[in-house]
C-alpha cells in the first residue's frame, strides 16, 4: 500500500514538473496518439494477425480493361446498370467462359461510397470505421492509408479479403483458402526475419460482416471445396 502511494506521489510530481516546463498539459488526443503509436508498431508472434471480410456489396469491383470502378463509386465514370454496355459488367455471368467474367476483379474492401446527389458529391462511410479501429488497436491494414496513428513502415498484421460478391460462396471460399495460405507464408517470412522463428504457427482472427460471415463459416467447415456439380453437399472436413 505504501509503495503504491509513493508511486502515485512521484507520478503527480512528474506531471507538475511537466506542466511547469510546457505551455500546458498534453491534450487528450496527444496522450491517446502516444499510447496507440506504441501499440500500433508492435506486431509480435503473440498477437494474431487479422483478416477483414466485408459483406455483400462490400468489396469494390473494377473493370480491368478500362480501370473504371463498376461498384463503389456512383459518380463520374462509374458503370451505369441502366446502360446496355455496362450492365454485363455488374450482372453475374452465367458461364465461366463468358469474357465479361474475366474483366471484373475485386479491388479492396469498400471503406466508403462516393455518391453524387443533385450534383453535390457525398461520401458515405462503409467499412472505413472498422479498419480504422483495428489500426488504432494495434493492427495495420495493408492498403488503407491511416494518417492519425504512426504505424511505422514494416507492418504485416491486418489484411483485407475483397471478393467478387456476385459469385457464390463456395467459389469465394476457394479463393479465400488461397488468400489465407499466401498470407500465412507472408507472416511466417516476417517472423523469421524479425524474430528468427522459422515456420512459426500462424493463427488468424477473422472480422467478418454479413455475407463475409457466411463465407467464413463455409470455409471453416469445407475448406476450399467447391460445391459438387450433382448438387450434393461436400463432406465436412473442418479444413478451415
Amino acid at each position: 500500500m505504501m509503495q503504491a502511494l509513493r508511486l502515485y506521489i512521484l507520478m503527480m510530481i512528474g506531471w507538475l514538473l511537466l506542466g511547469a516546463c510546457a505551455s500546458g498539459p498534453p491534450s487528450q488526443s496527444t496522450i491517446l496518439k502516444t499510447t496507440y503509436d506504441r501499440s500500433a508498431q508492435y506486431h509480435g508472434p503473440d498477437r494474431n494477425p487479422v483478416i477483414v471480410i466485408p459483406g455483400i456489396l462490400g468489396s469494390r469491383l473494377v473493370d480491368d480493361e478500362t480501370g473504371r470502378t463498376i461498384w463503389g463509386a456512383f459518380r463520374s465514370q462509374y458503370a451505369n446498370p441502366s446502360s446496355a454496355e455496362d450492365l454485363p459488367l455488374i450482372a453475374l455471368p452465367l458461364t465461366d467462359d463468358d469474357p465479361g467474367d474475366h474483366r471484373v476483379r475485386p479491388d479492396g474492401v469498400l471503406e466508403s461510397l462516393e455518391l453524387r446527389l443533385a450534383g453535390i458529391p457525398i461520401q458515405v462511410q462503409a467499412y472505413g470505421g472498422i479498419l480504422t479501429t483495428l489500426g488504432a488497436g494495434g493492427y495495420r491494414d495493408q492498403s488503407l492509408g491511416l494518417n492519425a496513428i504512426d504505424y511505422g513502415t514494416d507492418h504485416f498484421t491486418c489484411f483485407q479479403f475483397a471478393y467478387d460478391w456476385r459469385r457464390d460462396i463456395s467459389y469465394n471460399a476457394a479463393k479465400f483458402k488461397q488468400f489465407v495460405d499466401d498470407r500465412r507464408r507472408d507472416v511466417q517470412r516476417q517472423y523469421e526475419i524479425e524474430y528468427g522463428l522459422k515456420d512459426a504457427p500462424v493463427k488468424f482472427d477473422i472480422v467478418a460482416h454479413s455475407m463475409g460471415a457466411l463465407l467464413t463459416r463455409y470455409f471453416l467447415r469445407y475448406g476450399g471445396q467447391e460445391l459438387p456439380d450433382d448438387g450434393r453437399v461436400p463432406p465436412v472436413t473442418w479444413a478451415g
